[in-house]
This record gives structure tokens, sequence and C-alpha cells, in this order.
């Protein structure tokens, strides 16, 4: 077993963990003040542990849909998630007591006795050796989250099922158990999880039974319930809307790099310990060196780009403004700090013309197939922008040109087989040429079609979609090329939106702009130039309205486009 999983004999492991594991301990502060004790394996100690744990990892099977702490590809992101939602009405968050320290040997034990695994006792009781550290589980090994993970998998599918019979969310990060109901009212809670009288929350006797079942026990003072009409929030995420950071996280990053510009680094670095009392969190540590604040805000931001994701606008502005200042910092003549990952998203209006641009068509209509030499030039103009990572996205009708053939108006479409001498091209009027695309998406009825670049080629920027839906009389702007001619430059035409309405089974906005033609296939943007519609409708002087389909019918056609055709 030793050199099977080590690559060492068991005279050699034995040295590291008889009589007893070699740790460090130290003490750091929690978010609420206690004290939080730390126990780190010494290096060789902790080079097996790694071992033990690639191996437990590979040989394990896959994790209940419930935890979401220390899994690849789960996060506290995923975690607020499961209970972001409209239907959330009340929210009830509960702690477990001394989570690793109340996993004891003889538990990890009985894991690895237990499946997958099916080590003897012998074995078994080896690798708790390794794993545990006076006779609990570690909090600061490798190993620990794993195996705290494996130790809970009964009281997840207990928990889960508790919670599916009222239906009701259940999910788990760590030692954090988090519950969400649709009851519209407190009376409507399950009184064998929660009761609620508006003042004192009291957890049901099941709920507490299922825990200490599974010998863990409950810190009731951590215990909290909150309903929708204040804010939601799950392992450090408000869900009220979707999953975000609290306002004041913003605040204190916004404050910090707005001191680092206005002071200079060395005296915003002095402010920074001083207002924080870093000093104090220093002999926590350990070692005697204060933290930095430009790794403050490196970690803050990175964080803050995987809750609001890397396209947003917010982190995007702090990290190219985080960027600029180390970029100075660098010039005096040492490598600061690395850069911060950011998407080269539209964020202003210069960036808009690197975005955005003329779609045009044109061939050869065959009249008649029995004299395919008379022929008439067909073809149509709109407007294409580049959309997040899906390409070129424009409306399917722009892909079609009317034509009056014996006094009849046909509509004729690219791909009909009586076109000759095709030619599909977008034109920028930055690059001053036209580049090949072509048709890689279409639905006629949703009046939507994605192209692609044929040699590759893709701009510097590209747009984003809305957080929130526009609400009705509120300003945006329509982005376009209506008639457009060579020398002309991209229309960015202020409108307002006159009412959000429901037509064909698809969200629609009437705007109070004339949609001219040539427009068709535009973005709607809002005040931070995202994406809140597509062009779609011109009104005439006897009928219909200005029309955008909203973005988020597009983002759900385009999530279903999984193989292009």
């Amino acid at each position: 077993m030793s050199k099977h999983i080590f690559s060492t004999s068991y005279a050699d492991l034995a040295k590291l963990i008889y009589p007893s594991p070699r740790y460090k301990a130290f003490v750091i502060s929690k978010r609420d003040g206690t004290p939080r004790v730390i126990e780190e394996p010494f290096r060789k100690l902790k080079r097996l542990q790694y071992k033990l744990l690639d191996y437990l990892s590979r040989n394990s099977s896959t994790p209940k849909v419930c935890v979401h702490g220390f899994i690849k590809e789960r996060s506290i992101l995923s975690n607020a998630r499961v209970h972001c939602s409209s239907k959330t009405s009340y929210l009830l968050n509960v702690d477990i007591e001394n989570f690793f320290h109340s996993i004891t040997f003889y538990r990890i034990r009985g894991v690895f006795q237990g499946e997958p695994y099916n080590f003897s006792y012998e074995i078994s009781t080896v690798l708790a050796q390794l794993s545990t550290f006076n006779g609990r589980l570690p909090q600061g090994a490798p190993t620990s989250p794993f195996l705290s993970n494996l130790i809970c998998r009964s009281l997840d599918g207990e928990l889960m099922r508790l919670a599916k019979s009222h239906r009701g969310m259940y999910t788990r990060y760590a030692d954090d158990l988090t519950f969400s109901f649709s009851a519209r009212t407190p009376l409507g809670l399950p009184k064998n999880i929660c009761e609620f009288d508006g003042g004192n929350l009291h957890i049901g006797n099941e709920l507490l039974s299922i825990i200490e079942k599974n010998s863990f026990k409950l810190n009731e003072k951590k215990s909290r319930i909150s309903s929708r009409k204040h804010r939601l929030e799950v392992t450090g995420l408000t869900i009220n809307e979707f999953p975000n950071v609290r306002r004041n996280y913003v605040d204190q990053i916004r404050g910090a790099i707005h001191a680092w510009d206005v002071h200079g680094y060395e005296a915003a670095q002095k402010r920074w310990i001083e207002k924080n009392n870093v000093a104090v969190k220093v002999r926590q540590t350990r070692n005697l060196y204060a933290p930095q604040l430009k790794n403050y805000l490196w970690g803050k931001l990175l964080h803050l780009k995987m809750i609001r994701s890397r396209g947003d606008p917010i982190y995007t502005r702090l990290a190219e403004k985080y960027n600029t200042l180390c970029a100075k910092e660098s010039g005096k003549g040492f490598i600061f700090a690395p850069k911060l990952p950011i998407e080269p998203i539209v964020r202003n209006a210069n960036d808009i013309e690197s975005a955005v641009f003329v779609l045009e068509w044109s061939g050869d209509y065959i009249l008649n197939e029995a004299s395919p030499e008379h022929t008439e030039v067909v073809g149509a103009q709109g407007t294409a922008f580049i959309y997040k990572d899906f390409g070129l996205i424009t409306c399917d009708h722009v892909l079609s040109s009317m034509l009056r053939i014996g006094g009849v108006d046909v509509s004729v479409d690219i791909d009909s087989d009586r076109i000759l001498n095709k030619k599909l091209y977008v034109c920028n009027p930055l690059l001053a040429k036209s580049l090949p695309v072509r048709v890689i998406h279409r639905d006629r009825h949703l009046d939507l079609a994605v192209l692609e670049f044929v040699d590759g080629v893709v701009g510097n920027r590209y747009f984003s979609s809305a957080e929130r839906p526009i609400l009705r009389n509120e300003q945006c702007t329509l982005v376009g090329f209506p008639n457009w001619t060579v020398g002309r430059g991209v229309n960015l035409l202020p409108v307002s939106v006159v009412i959000r309405f429901f037509r064909s089974l698809f969200n629609r906005i009437e705007i109070s702009g004339a949609i001219r033609k040539g427009y068709s296939g535009g973005p709607l943007i809002d005040s931070s130039f995202r994406v809140i519609g597509i062009a779609q409708e011109g009104a005439t002087q006897a009928d219909g309205n200005d029309e955008c389909l909203c973005i988020t019918e597009v983002d759900k056609w385009l999530s279903g486009l999984t193989v292009r055709p």
C-alpha cells in the first residue's frame, strides 16, 4: 500500500506519523472576531497527504449535487445559484460547530474501510493516522476538506430528502448548510426544519435529529433566517436578484484604489494598514511581514471577477485602474505586480466602432431558370455586432432581399440556389476594408442569425448583455448604419423605451426613435454600453412600431446552439 500510493516504504511512512504526526499551529481571526486554529503539517508529511489526496480523488465516486465546497468546478458561486430564484421567499442558514475537529480518527478510519476504498483494518488505521492530528481532522491538512465531504455523504443525503419533501432546496459548503423555501408566509415554513415567528428562529426537531445522528452539533448562534423583503445571503453572496457581492465590498476596493491613485502607493499602504488594524493581524500569521495592499486588491478583484464575470463593467473598470497603477510602479524600474485579466468588452463610445459592422451581401439572381443568362442584381444591407464569444449577431431578414418581378415583389433569400456570384461580407469604417463572413446559424421565426469571419478575423472589442431588464422611459442608444455609404461612421441614436411587451412568444421593446433601413441587426445599448435588445422592425407612416427583440430572448436562443450546421 505505501509503495503503491506514496512511493515509499512503510518504515519511512511510520517515522512521519508515529508516535504523532508533526504539525505547526497558528491562530487567525474569523470574520466575527473569534479565533480559528490552523494546524499545518510539516513539508514531508504534507507531501504524503497530497499523494493520498490524489489517490482518493481518482478512486472516489461522484460528489452529491448538494455539495459545493472543496470540489472542482464548484464554489460559493455555484452554491448561491442553487437558491437564486424568484421563487425563493425564505432562506435558512445553519452552521455546524467545530466542523473539522468534530470528525474523529475513528470516523476517518471507517471511511477508508468502507466503499469505495475497502481498505483493510490495518491499512485504514495507517491512513487515518496520516490524515488526523490529536485524534481529529486538522484544519490545515490538504486531505481534510476531501475527507470531510466523504464523512458528510450520509448527512447530505438525509438533508436533501428532507428539503425535497417540503419542496425546498438544500446545499452545503463545508460547515455552512443552506435551505431555501418558496413559502409565502412564515406559517408556511416546514416546522420539522424551522419555525419563525417574526422575532425568534427555532430549528426543527427533525433537522436537529439528523445533524446529531451524524455526530455533528449545530452552532445555534450562527443560525439565521431571512426573507425576500430583506437581503438573502448565501456563503457571503447576496441572491435577491442574482449572485453578487455586497455593495461595501466594491466600495472598499474602489476606496483603496482611489487612495493609491491620489496619494501614492506607500501612503495608501500605510493608510490601509492603519484603517484595517493590519498590525494586529500580522501577529496571527506565520511570518511577521505586513500584507501588501496590492496583493489584497489582487485577491479582492479576482474574487469580484469570479462572482460578476470577467466581462463585468465594474470589475473591468477597477481592474483597468489597478493595472494602470501597477504599470506606473513598474515604470520605476522593477516588476510591481502581474496584470489582472480583462475582457475587451465595449465600455465607452470609442469602443463601439470596434465591435459593430456594416453587413452587406449581393449576388446575381436568375430571373428564369429556363434562361440562366438573364439575371438581376440582388442584395441587402444591415448591421451586425460582435456579441460575447458567439460571433457576429444580426437579423435574419437582412439575409433576404426584395426583388420586383413582373410587377410583383418577391423575397429573395441569400440561400437561394438561383443566386450566382454570392458575396457576404462586413465592413468596419475603422478598418477601411471588407471582410468575408459566412452564416453559421439562422432562425427565421426569431429573426436572428449568427455569422463568423471566414478568415478568423475578429474585432478587438465585443458587446456584453445588460444585467437587468430596461425600464419604461429609460434612456438608451440605438447603434447601427442606416442607409450607409462609404465614408460614414456608425450612428448612435439616443432613444428611450416606450414600452416593454410580449408578442409572438417573445419579449420585445418599443423605442421612441425610428429604426430606419440599415439599422436592422444593430444593438440597443443602455447607459453602461451593455446590450438590452437588437433592432428588428421599423415603423411606417401607415402601421407598425419601432421594435427591438429583448437580449434575454437572444441569450436563450444562443444557449441552445450547441452544434454548428
